[in-house]
């Protein structure tokens, strides 16, 4: 297993990590935590779990397997998270995740689920890193960390406000949407940082529809799956690639593609990222060319959201949760309203996307389920 630093912490983790969202049944705690012990025993020494995953169930699944692998004697690392914003609701947050993990620190401790410019100031405001600064210092947690949806041109700015706190930054990236990703993955690294990547396999949709992004395989690459896990780890600027895995087979699938996994240099990796884009047809590539609506709708995140209908348009349901969870965009319709049909956006998008079509495809979706 690959091996990689985390930025400037004296932390050294296997490159491949095991996210902990997606167990396939989470009410067999004690069969979900053979997934992550089967992670570990193939190598995977970085956890990455939080409250309200997998009905929150993750920590207590996650608790179960460490009591294990404790005794095994070889080194692991936990992450979890918080969006709280005050003293008393983040201690409480933290003590109950020390509780279900069976442990008396965390070595990664997010400020998690930032997904608006200016958002980390709201929750500064109210304390939030003046208490992580403290519970540091109590040992409670060994590293402070972020996790964002921010897109890349809000990154630095966010970062700057964390006031030199945050040792890693975790962000969603990988061959679909990279051009919306790298420059804020690269901003995090110009600091120190460590960066972990999640939706890796893009939520599952790389791997559930590998024939749809035969384009991100390279000539060396067996499957979509070791293309994608290829591609992550070639950015140089990449510490942990997160992949959720459902059942100990995903465990092994993943594992067994890190086998000889060699990485594609940095010219290398940008001839690969232009032929991905060049191959892309009704997929929105995230360019964000279409950033800067003048009445404020985030065009860019309702076109991620759309590459998902495009591969489940039954799956109506499971998007408008991807806007919410994903994107904190709940109402559809409510946040497009201040759209006027101006065109800019498609004026600006390089694929010539039906931006404004798409629009109301989503308000549909909407209508649908909400009536």
């Amino acid at each position: 297993m690959i091996q990689r630093p985390i930025g400037n912490t004296g932390v050294t983790v296997s490159a491949l990590g095991m996210g902990c969202m997606r167990f396939e049944n989470p009410q067999d705690i004690d069969g979900s935590a053979q997934t992550v012990l089967r992670a570990f025993e193939r190598g995977i020494n970085y956890i990455d779990t939080a409250p309200f995953y997998c009905e929150d169930l993750s920590e207590t699944i996650v608790g179960v397997a460490l009591k294990e692998i404790q005794k095994t004697g070889k080194p692991y690392f936990v992450s979890s998270k918080t969006s709280q914003a005050t003293d008393a609701d983040i201690r409480e947050r933290i003590e109950t995740s020390l509780e279900r993990l069976g442990v008396d620190s965390l070595d990664f401790y997010h400020v998690w689920w930032l997904v608006r410019p200016g958002e980390l100031l709201e929750r500064k405001a109210q304390g939030c890193l003046d208490t992580f600064r403290q519970l540091k210092e109590e040992g409670l947690i060994r590293h402070i960390a972020v996790s964002t949806h921010l897109d890349h041109q809000d990154v630095g700015e966010m970062l700057d406000q964390g006031e030199g706190l945050f040792e890693s930054m975790l962000i969603g990236l990988n061959a679909a949407n990279f051009s919306l990703r790298i420059q804020g993955v690269q901003e995090a690294a110009r600091r120190g940082m460590g960066v972990m990547t999640m939706n890796t396999l893009g939520g599952g949709l790389i791997t559930d529809y590998a024939d749809k992004f035969e384009s991100i395989k390279t000539p060396a690459d067996q499957s979509v799956l070791q293309a994608a896990l290829r591609f992550n780890l070639s950015i140089p600027e990449v510490s942990v690639a997160l992949v959720g895995f459902r059942n100990v087979e995903d465990v092994d699938s993943a594992a067994d593609a890190m086998d000889g996994l060699t990485l594609l240099d940095r010219d290398a990796l940008e001839r690969h990222q232009q032929q991905i884009i060049e191959s892309r047809e009704d997929l929105c590539t995230q360019c964000n060319y279409c950033r800067d609506c003048p009445e404020g709708v985030p065009v860019i995140r309702f076109m991620e959201a759309y590459n998902h209908y495009l591969f489940e348009p039954d799956e109506k349901a499971k998007l408008l949760e991807h806007l919410t969870l994903h994107w904190g965009l709940p109402h559809v319709r409510e946040a497009l309203e201040a759209c006027t049909q101006c065109g800019l956006c498609e004026a600006r998008c390089t694929q010539h996307l039906p931006i404004l079509q798409r629009f109301e495809d989503l308000k549909q979706v909407e209508a649908v389920i909400k009536g």
